[in-house]
């Protein structure tokens, strides 16, 4: 006969393997439960991304910002998607529907370090596109710390102090920019500092303006706009020799600049009464570049010096081997001026076919891009390179090897 201890013992050990059986279903319950909980989650959230592809191929995009917002706060993973997306609509220029995706990004708390800076950095590239340069210099500002993003933080400051015309902030940020890659960015520094030379030249700061050029011929000594400016400079102090001397090195520093100093040399040699000196220059510089600008002046200067009959064999002897537009309607000019003979009318024709082709035609391109133009910029417009656009060259053909 069983003790009451013995039997309250009994009791309890036939109610564990009783229990048992209980829990380990119960258990399967719960874990049944949290398995489809995650899967009917995963399920929903696949409906979402449908739902949200199907309003883009709808042309719903309003629609599809919505759903794919609202995504976010499911999980952190779905980040990479949202900065798909906000770039897509950024290259199809809807600029204000990527701000909103990318901002509502940066909002969300459980985002990772990598994506809060990818974040970042493309909502500051919205606000470029949009021109809202305060908004995306705060941005990129905050990426320079991202060992990761410095260096592109760091361009993209760098284009936007160039689109505010801060020169100065620029040079600051280009030379740190130097610094940490390996691409020089000295001929960007150097047109830099002629931009705050023309700004103090502007502002008849003569001696900032010539600390600026030189600053800027000490980064980059083939700047051949820095010595345009320093020759522009001396002429308007007459000091006459030292503008020769800064305009003679123009044709060392980039020969496709030459025909922009032939005027101010020209300005220059003759206040000095050695406009012989001038001439004999440019016959030198004319065995480098037969240019239609060099053969316009040299028989220019020919006509008022020895004649038409001088300037006339000059230019058809120089035009056999090397025409140009210039040189032609030179040439014509001065037939025209000699009668009205036979071939007058059609001398007259020719005249003014030349003048209308010289004066409609684009002087300068871009060798980067091809874009062209009338007049000189050192930053073209089109693929924002600096030292890029250069004067054309107005040779037609060379025919003697």
């Amino acid at each position: 006969m069983l003790t009451d201890g013995k039997f309250v013992l009994k009791i309890m050990m036939e109610l564990l393997w009783l229990l048992l059986p209980v829990a380990a279903a119960s258990g399967w319950w719960v874990a049944q439960r949290e398995y489809t909980g995650k899967r009917n989650g995963a399920t929903i959230r696949n409906a979402e991304y449908f739902k949200g592809l199907n309003y883009l191929i709808d042309d719903k995009p309003d629609q599809a910002i919505e759903v794919f917002t609202r995504m976010a706060d499911v999980d952190r993973d779905t980040a990479e998607t949202h900065l798909t997306l906000g770039n897509l609509f950024r290259r199809r220029g809807e600029v204000d529907r990527a701000i909103h995706i990318h901002a509502s990004l940066i909002a969300r708390p459980n985002l990772t370090t990598n994506q809060r800076c990818c974040a970042l950095f493309e909502l500051g590239e919205d606000y470029l596109r949009a021109g809202l340069f305060d908004r995306a210099e705060e941005l990129f500002r905050e990426l320079l710390d991202q060992p990761d993003y410095t260096e592109v933080a760091l361009s993209r400051l760098v284009h936007i102090f160039q689109q505010e015309k801060d020169w100065q902030q620029a040079i600051t940020y280009c030379d740190r920019l130097e610094r940490i890659s390996s691409e020089s960015k000295q001929r960007e520094t150097a047109h830099f500092c002629c931009e705050l030379a023309e700004v103090a030249n502007q502002r008849r700061q003569d001696d900032a303006a010539k600390a600026w050029l030189l600053d800027a011929l000490a980064r980059d000594p083939d700047c051949a706009r820095a010595s345009l400016l320093l020759g522009r400079l001396s002429i308007r102090a007459s000091d006459y020799q030292a503008a020769i001397v800064a305009l003679q090195v123009v044709e060392q520093q980039d020969r496709g600049y030459f025909p922009e100093v032939i005027a101010p040399l020209g300005q220059c040699y003759g206040a000095l009464g050695r406009l012989d000196e001038w001439v004999a220059y440019l016959w030198e510089v004319q065995q480098r570049d037969h240019g239609g600008r060099i053969t316009d002046a040299l028989a220019d200067w020919l006509m008022r010096q020895e004649g038409e009959e001088a300037a006339l064999q000059f230019l058809e002897r120089e035009l056999r081997d090397y025409p140009t537009l210039l040189g032609l309607r030179r040439l014509v000019e001065i037939k025209l001026r000699r009668g009205e003979g036979a071939e007058y009318a059609d001398l007259k024709a020719l005249h003014c076919v030349s003048t209308q082709m010289l004066n409609s035609a684009a002087r300068y391109h871009c060798v980067n891009c091809g874009f062209v133009v009338k007049s000189l910029h050192w930053c073209c417009p089109s693929c924002q390179r600096w030292n890029t656009i250069k004067p054309m060259s107005d040779l037609v053909m060379k025919t003697n090897a």
